[in-house]
């Protein structure tokens, strides 16, 4: 008999390969679609929107456009149904910030937990253009009594499984998020949402909603299996392998600082110096710094960050390093954000896998 152990460890060690735009993705499941991306080819300020990763609960179904509307209604005292079009006619505003996925990393935490197994690559960078939540809700006359947003999107869960029905702050709301009828310049593609997706910089994917058709303040969060049981984090983090009750956690929200190493060379000569680089991010919502080890953490470089950042978007990175003795070299990558947060050693082993930020490494062969 298969167990969910055996299945999990089956799934992370044989993703199934898919191509985008003659580029490998890694598909990570059949239904519904979930694709992440090879670190590899994310070495680009913005994430081209071909090999930007996938996360999908369940598959939606795709509106017309001509009779689709967002429809706002709950704690306002003007209920809305909008068009694209009216959306459209309202001043816009643009965000360039990281999505990730919570579960990202997931397959490299021990012990093994169940769910999509990402490795280091459900994670992209984005150019998001539309209308601030805030104006819309403004114009239907959001009321005192509202503190959380609930979010509707237009995907079918099979059979008797829950919704994917999610609700957040509405501080939060108010504040920067937007409701993107763009990525990168171009209308949102339907793998991400179309034709309006939530964008909430700073915070993990599960608030992005996506195939957005429905916005209601109201005066409790939602309630439902994606909100009182999955998407949550321990109050007490505790050992490794030992869950805890959902009442002992809370809502996860922001993103953690971390970084990855996107370009290294797999061998190098003694005495030659060679480029590595990367991308680093946080929640917090800046970058203060990218160190690199060759000595196991013993001591740190600065790398050099690139100059182009915006709140809640990803730094790149790069550091000049020289091989200096034969045999296998180690490096590993450290950020630190800008409120003084650094990136552990071991992440923070939680039941469902989220948010983690181990230090990532690579093996260097270093030859005389």
């Amino acid at each position: 008999m298969i167990t969910r152990r055996t299945f999990v460890a089956a799934a992370a060690a044989f993703p199934i390969i898919a191509r985008a735009a003659g580029k490998e993705m890694l598909q990570m499941n059949g239904y519904a679609e979930n694709a992440e991306t090879p670190l590899a080819l994310l070495t680009d300020y913005i994430t081209p929107n071909d090999l930007f990763f996938v996360r999908s609960h369940w598959i939606p179904r795709m509106p017309d456009l001509k009779t689709w509307k967002l429809v706002v209604d709950g704690e306002v005292t003007t209920p809305l149904e909008l068009t694209l079009a009216d959306l459209k006619k309202m001043p816009s505003a643009e965000a360039t910030c990281v999505l990730q996925c919570a579960g990202n990393g997931r397959s490299l935490h021990t012990p093994v937990v169940p769910g999509v197994q990402w490795r280091y690559g459900a994670v992209g960078n984005a150019r998001w253009r539309g209308v601030r939540v805030r104006d819309v809700l403004h114009r239907a006359g959001v009321k005192a009594t509202a503190k959380h947003l609930h979010t509707f999107g237009n995907d079918d869960p099979p059979g008797k499984v829950p919704p994917f029905h999610r609700s957040l702050e509405i501080e939060k709301a108010l504040e920067d998020a937007i409701l993107a009828y763009e990525m990168n310049g171009v209308p949102l593609p339907a793998q991400h949402g179309a034709p309006l997706r939530l964008v909430v910089p700073g915070w993990a994917g599960d608030h992005w909603m996506k195939w957005l058709v429905r916005l209601s303040p109201q005066a409790d969060p939602q309630k439902g299996f994606y909100m009182d049981t999955a998407y949550r984090w321990p109050n007490v983090v505790g050992t490794p392998g030992v869950a805890v009750k959902p009442e002992e956690m809370h809502p996860l929200t922001e993103m953690i600082v971390k970084s990855s190493v996107t370009m290294a060379p797999s061998r190098v000569k003694v005495g030659t110096s060679v480029t590595i680089a990367g991308f680093a991010f946080s929640g917090a919502p800046d970058v203060a710094k990218v160190e690199i080890s060759d000595d196991d953490g013993a001591t740190w470089n600065a790398a050099t960050l690139d100059s182009r950042h915006s709140p809640y978007a990803w730094r790149l990175w790069s550091y000049r390093w020289k091989a200096k003795t034969a045999g296998k070299a180690r490096l590993l990558a450290r950020a630190t954000d800008s409120r003084g947060a650094v990136q552990p050693r071991e992440a923070q082993w939680n039941q469902s896998g989220y948010l983690f930020n181990s230090w990532h490494g690579v093996d260097v062969e270093v030859f005389a």
